[in-house]
């Protein structure tokens, strides 16, 4: 029992200190990080002109906006001589108030690996209420076996940002093939050089936890029902654009999602 106790010491500080990349002694061999040094960066998108479904009064005018998602990339890097991986991500707890940091591999704004791109894009959806840190362990660990890894902050549904269950049940698939597209984009040109050439959006998988889930079902084909899009939760059948057999739902089936993996999913 003490050996076992002494085994696991290192292991147990580093979760006190919020270490997301300790691997136990006794986890799988594919639990191991990958080859590649990981970079991490924060980017602010803008997704124009969406159904602002809180503020869109039953059997009223559509109200719209200008959606704000805030995304979190992993991504292969190359560090300098001498530079050592590592970093802190600062995010909040569940009571959306209290500011916590995490410790990871990563380094913030590292130069990425372009001589072994374009990589596979991989979009990771959190829960309600949730962050783009949810699943960091996962998330940089995926990177660093090769992957550009886009978590979301899906707005109105984090844990800093709690608003009404419709804004997710509307926005979770939506803001996921807004991602893949912007990715896609900046792989072609981004003004920052950073991730042009990059990001092989063409072999696109996507992960999503509980409400993160429902988003993915619902993306790779998953259409929601009649009741669903005639229930009280979300006004004016918004939810129909999501629905099965809708022409809008049919025609926003992406070839490139090639793989999906939902943890819980919601349903």
């Amino acid at each position: 029992m003490f050996a076992a106790c002494a085994l696991f010491a290192p292991y147990l500080a580093g979760a006190q200190d919020n270490h997301i990349d300790q691997i136990r002694p006794d986890a799988p061999e594919l639990a191991a990080y990958g080859q590649h040094r990981v970079g991490v960066t924060s980017l602010n998108l803008v997704n124009p002109k969406q159904v602002d479904i809180l503020n869109s009064k039953p059997g009223g005018e559509t109200v719209y906006y200008d959606r704000p998602l805030t995304v979190e990339i992993w991504y292969p890097a190359t560090l300098k001589p001498q530079q050592a991986s590592g970093g802190k991500y600062q995010t909040y707890l569940r009571d959306g108030k209290t500011e916590v940091s995490l410790s990871g591999q990563a380094v913030r704004d590292a130069a990425p690996d372009k001589q072994h791109g374009p990589y596979p894009l991989l979009i990771v959806s959190h829960g309600y209420p949730g962050n783009r840190y949810l699943l960091s362990h996962l998330t940089e660990n995926l990177a660093s076996k090769g992957y550009v890894v886009v978590a979301i902050d899906h707005a109105e549904s984090t844990y800093h940002d709690l608003k009404a269950f419709s804004s997710t049940l509307l926005n979770r698939s939506l803001d996921q093939l807004f991602v893949l597209n912007q990715m896609a984009a900046l792989n072609k040109a981004d003004a920052s050089g950073r991730f042009d050439g990059l990001v092989n959006a063409d072999n696109t998988g996507l992960i999503g936890y509980s409400m993160g889930g429902y988003g993915v079902v619902n993306t790779i084909g998953g259409g929601l029902t009649a009741a669903s899009v005639d229930g009280a939760f979300v006004p004016n059948r918004a939810l129909a654009v999501r629905q099965a057999g809708n022409a809008t739902y049919l025609a926003s089936q992406d070839r490139r999602i090639k793989a999906a993996v939902a943890f819980a999913p919601w349903c």
